[in-house]
């Protein structure tokens, strides 16, 4: 007797074991301890709907698309920030490029988007990028310190701008004087304190040419308009 309530004990047991399995498996819901981690591999950057450069197994592939060919010169390993694809004019001297998108690349190399949407939107995703040289040697900024001739090898020669047009993953190149510097780019998840990346690029070299150009002085500082001390993120 004591042998069948014991077997029909253990039964009940598994059963509620089972059960307890089966709906745990079930439960999707996310909760506070979960991180939706964005499995990013590289990314493109994108303008007029064409690839510009592509990131992939930590290596950069440039003019993937073959329509950008003033991105890049030849011997010249990373993307060419020039007067061939800024404003540099006397009627539009704002020395910036069009608004390029970065589009982020899956493990099969396909490219997808994160939602849009600001801090104050709700978004937890975001675009960081870090230049390896500092905006200014000086402690503050200014537009004389940025035009300093003895100081432009030790300062980076080009920004990233971003506009409220441009959303959370768009963003201008601006080419302030001629040299080269190295920028990485960064997707990055949650805010403040909490704020973490997901994924970090390799360095990308980028290259600011002294050309013979009415905008260009014998410097090679770029008479564009806009302020150089403008930086778009906090990383200098």
């Amino acid at each position: 007797m004591n042998f069948f309530k014991n077997s029909i004990s253990l039964t009940i047991t598994l059963f509620i074991v089972a059960a307890m399995l089966f709906v745990q498996a079930c439960d999707t819901t996310s909760t506070d301890d979960e991180d939706d981690h964005i499995d990013a591999t590289g990314f493109i950057l994108v303008q007029n709907n064409a690839e510009i450069l592509r990131y992939e197994n930590n290596q950069y592939f440039w003019n993937t698309s073959g329509t950008w060919d003033d991105y890049f010169r030849e011997g010249v390993d990373g993307i060419v920030i020039s007067t061939d694809v800024i404003d540099l004019t006397q009627d539009n001297p704002r020395g910036m490029t069009p608004s390029i998108a970065l589009r982020w690349l899956d493990a099969d190399g396909e490219p997808f988007d994160l939602p849009d949407l600001s801090e104050e939107e709700g978004g937890e995703y975001w675009l960081d990028w870090e230049w390896e040289k500092p905006n200014t040697l000086t402690s503050e900024c200014s537009d004389e310190a940025r035009v300093d001739i003895t100081a432009l090898g030790d300062i980076r020669p080009a920004n990233l701008e971003q506009h409220g047009s441009d959303g959370q993953w768009g963003f201008h190149f601006r080419a302030d004087h001629t040299g080269q510097d190295r920028i990485r780019f960064r997707l990055m998840h949650e805010h403040g304190q909490a704020a973490h990346s997901d994924f970090t690029s390799q360095w990308m070299n980028v290259y600011v040419p002294h050309d013979d150009h009415e905008m260009i002085d014998e410097n090679g500082i770029y008479l564009h308009t806009r302020s150089k001390c403008r930086v778009d993120r906090p990383r200098d």
